[in-house]
């Protein structure tokens, strides 16, 4: 969701300088509606942001200031992001979805467009020996795409509560307190 203040656009005009070195953001979850408070806490509790790609990107980055991830999974995200994925899982993650692909362009002569170069960019990481950042997520149903999802997610207990430490914080309406550094 795109800041509706002045400030916001000062905050992201001096972290493009070189000199930049961390930006300190302070939120009041109160001011937030009832309907992004849920869908914020929501995604917390179960650790997937199933919503708006705006809302998915937000979500994302307060859990990453707090030391944790949740996957985002919207009409235009459909990867796992391989942070997310429960360690004893990336290799079976990696290796269902590599048969997949290669199923899907078995099937059909495919065409060359963004999606399809993705696949074969991700097919060449793995060929190679490496790991990628992100998994596509396969072609099911929207209904199933949850459940599916929801097996894989890392699901240990440092990740739970850090996840529902701050979803408290939220319901509570405190002050968050985000300090994001230049990398």
């Amino acid at each position: 969701m795109t800041a509706m203040n002045r400030a916001a656009h000062v905050a992201a005009e001096l972290s493009r300088d070189t000199g930049y070195i961390s930006t300190t953001v302070h939120i009041d979850p109160t001011k937030w509606s009832s309907r992004r408070r849920n869908i914020i806490v929501g995604a917390l509790n179960s650790g997937l942001a199933s919503c708006g790609s705006d809302t998915a990107y937000f979500i994302d980055a307060l859990t990453q200031a707090y030391g944790a991830r949740v996957q985002s999974m919207s009409k235009w995200n459909k990867s796992f992001t391989t942070q997310c994925i429960k360690e004893e899982e990336v290799d079976n993650l990696v290796a269902y979805t590599c048969v997949w692909i290669r199923l899907k362009f078995s099937r059909v002569h495919h065409v060359y467009n963004y999606q399809n170069s993705y696949l074969e960019r991700f097919l060449d990481i793995v060929e190679r020996g490496g790991i990628p950042e992100s998994i596509p997520a396969p072609e099911i149903k929207s209904s199933e795409q949850g459940p599916f999802i929801k097996k894989y997610l890392k699901s240990d207990a440092e990740t739970i509560q850090l996840r529902q430490n701050l979803a408290q914080k939220i319901a509570q309406g405190e002050t968050l307190t985000i300090t994001v550094k230049a990398r």
